[in-house]
């Protein structure tokens, strides 16, 4: 597969990758890792269609816009009812990414940090086969950074994430 955006062309080879697995991709500033992510969650089509096995997926993208009017709570409920009413997703999921303390906030009145938790669980919380999730990291402390790490490795079956040279997990 390839994709050419301006100057920038990204050539892509086929893989294979096995359940449970999680690959991460790491690297500098305009490597491609974000197009690539788009290019497997179907969001950026490659210069040449091909008819290629479709997965379910869920992205979490790398920038995230509070555009939702209501609170966590009306957000959860409306993208992921049934994660959400789940004890086991709340004991996996929701308790350690610590959206408790801000359920009934505006999402528009979130910081960085909470947006991207929020936005981690509602990837999370939607059934998939593959869970893109770009820039885990961007906002979160450190200590954060390792609950959403710990968080992703025990939920989801297989992840790819991709991380630029400076936000490690």
């Amino acid at each position: 597969m390839t994709k050419t955006q301006g100057n920038f062309k990204l050539n892509l080879d086929g893989g294979s990758f096995t359940d449970s697995e999680i690959i991460v991709l790491l690297g500098e500033n305009g490597t491609g890792k974000t197009t690539f992510v788009k290019l497997l969650a179907g969001k950026l089509k490659p210069d040449v269609e091909r008819d290629e096995q479709h997965f379910n997926v869920s992205l979490k993208p790398q920038t995230i816009a509070p555009k939702f009017p209501g609170t966590v709570r009306e957000l959860l409920l409306k993208q992921m009812r049934a994660a959400f009413m789940h004890p086991q997703f709340n004991t996996d999921v929701m308790k350690p990414m610590q959206l408790e303390q801000i359920m009934d906030n505006l999402v528009t009145t979130l910081s960085g940090g909470e947006l991207q938790r929020v936005a981690i669980v509602l990837a999370l919380g939607k059934p998939a086969d593959i869970y893109l999730i770009d820039e885990p990291s961007a906002y979160l402390d450190s200590e954060q950074r390792i609950i959403a790490a710990r968080v992703i490795k025990r939920f989801v079956p297989f992840s790819l994430l991709a991380l630029s040279s400076s936000c490690f997990i």
